[in-house]
């Protein structure tokens, strides 16, 4: 399955349709009917851009979206394609956007219309505001009077058709035998607590931490290596979801990794062989990325030495040599990890390297 995005993990999907036949009529209810099933919606928003129909689904929380996007993402909708990416945008209390259809499903129990949060309607759909049905819509005359427009919106919808065509042959045609694994995981109760089995031997708890906490704020590692399993708990629920929406059944080194929730415990070695890490973060906040094979390292001193020993741990397809600084393309998201594992806060020359995903 194809479970990669541009971005990372958010309550809001961005829907991209394509091929779908002019017969059949997308709306709102269609995509509440298809998307209410994993969780409840706050707004949906609904584009007519050409050929290509795209559309916004904001949840009320992120383990919703995530499941969503497991199960949906390429599904086939009478002959065309929906392609899901986690969005940018934060919210979708939006200005008016030409051409769309939108449905504010936390305005069923209002009682007075907010201009700043109900969504515009298509002006062709002539539908007037109506609160009592669970669903309130509003068409507006004025879609066109706004010469300045959501700018995060347009930047989202503006891709090329050759973006589309990348994306459809990557994404698997028949998504419907889910390994049994993953409908387990998906039922799991969400917890700040992770559990990583299949850890490979080579593997040390700093390493552990050198991967995970590129996925949010780590308080606890406890690393059992005798039986090959960790647990790792984040400051939030949030980061441990994205941090196993990331790493779960990606190899590192030479095992295969497979995460759970688990419940909240303490977290106490065991045995002489146990590593046991304890962390402070004040609710420091970082920029997550995607897992990527592109790599930045910096605080480098001497830039074609380091490269010769990066080249020793991983396969590397590219790499570009700056001052104080490296630039990589390795040949697998393994190789990624590996390089993260190894050389993150790795001393070098008493300078240590910063590794920045791309």
């Amino acid at each position: 399955m194809y479970n990669n995005s541009r971005d990372p993990p958010s309550q809001i999907l961005l829907l991209i349709l394509t091929q779908l036949p002019p017969s059949f009529p997308l709306t709102n209810e269609f995509l509440h009917k298809k998307f209410n099933e994993f969780g409840d919606i706050k707004k949906i928003l609904i584009f007519e851009r050409g050929k290509t129909n795209k559309a916004f689904v904001e949840y009320h929380n992120l383990k919703s979206a995530i499941s969503a996007r497991k199960q949906l993402n390429g599904l086939n909708i009478q002959g065309g394609k929906m392609i899901i990416h986690y969005s940018r945008l934060k919210n979708l209390n939006l200005e008016i956007v030409d051409n769309s259809r939108g449905t504010d499903y936390t305005q069923a129990s209002s009682n007075s219309q907010n201009s700043d949060s109900i969504l515009h309607s298509k002006t062709d759909d002539n539908i007037r505001v109506n609160l009592t049905n669970h669903i309130s819509q509003s068409s507006s005359s004025r879609a066109n009077s706004s010469p300045v427009r959501n700018e995060d919106i347009n930047r989202l919808l503006d891709y090329d058709d050759d973006d589309f065509d990348i994306w459809k042959q990557e994404i698997q045609l028949n998504l419907t035998d889910m390994h049994p694994e993953i409908q387990t995981l998906l039922r799991q109760k969400q917890s700040k607590l992770l559990r990583i089995a299949s850890v490979d031997s080579k593997v040390t708890a700093k390493m552990i931490y050198n991967v995970f906490s590129k996925f949010g704020n780590i308080e606890e590692i406890l690393y059992q290596k005798q039986q090959q399993k960790a647990y790792v708990k984040f400051q939030t629920f949030n980061q441990a979801t994205i941090a196993k929406e990331y790493l779960n059944n990606t190899q590192f080194f030479d095992s295969i990794l497979r995460i759970y929730f688990e419940p909240l415990q303490p977290l106490q070695p065991t045995s002489l062989q146990d590593e046991y890490m304890i962390y402070y973060n004040e609710n420091c906040t970082q920029k997550i990325m995607p897992l990527s094979p592109n790599l930045i390292i910096t605080g480098v001193q001497d830039p074609t030495e380091i490269s010769e020993l990066i080249k020793m741990f991983a396969k590397i397809k590219d790499i570009k040599i700056h001052v104080n600084s490296l630039q990589l393309s390795m040949c697998s998201i393994a190789d990624t990890l590996k390089i993260m594992a190894v050389f993150s806060d790795y001393e070098f020359k008493n300078q240590k390297l910063n590794i920045i995903l791309k």
